[in-house]
């Protein structure tokens, strides 16, 4: 989780990149709140050579990227602790099998699903009263 980027930020011939960070707090009732930001300048100056969504569509893109893979690494250890024949599938071929794969698929995309259904109301609420708030501001 706390790795160094493999790339320097900003723009070059072959890419151009920037940091985002994302704050997480938890209550005691167990909810999620979050923020994201870019990092410093030099990434908003990044974002500025990026077109007219200034970073947006591959932020969004980066995030859920982000997300998904972690799903996926949340349900393989869920399935390593619960499930001794995937342990034992999964530790004893050389690479991993297709069926394990799909299933870890299936498994990460239906968790997926269920947190997504439960998080987009309120979420389009919120972004629809920041941008009526922008507009009237």
């Amino acid at each position: 989780m706390f790795t160094e980027s493999p790339w320097p930020k900003g723009v070059y011939p072959t890419y151009s990149a920037f940091v985002i960070e994302v704050g997480v707090r938890k209550d005691r009732t167990g909810g999620i709140q979050t923020y994201k930001r870019l990092q410093g300048a030099q990434d908003l100056a990044v974002t500025e050579t990026l077109g007219p969504s200034r970073g947006l569509e591959e932020g969004a893109l980066a995030l859920l990227t982000e997300s998904v893979r972690t799903e996926a690494i949340l349900q393989l250890l869920i399935k390593l602790s619960n499930d001794p024949e995937f342990k034992e599938k999964l530790s004893g071929a050389e690479s991993a099998p297709d069926e394990l794969i799909e299933k870890l698929a299936d498994d990460t995309l239906e968790q997926i699903q269920r947190s997504i259904a439960k998080m987009v109301p309120g979420i389009a609420r919120e972004a629809t009263e920041h941008v009526q708030n922008g507009l009237r501001g």
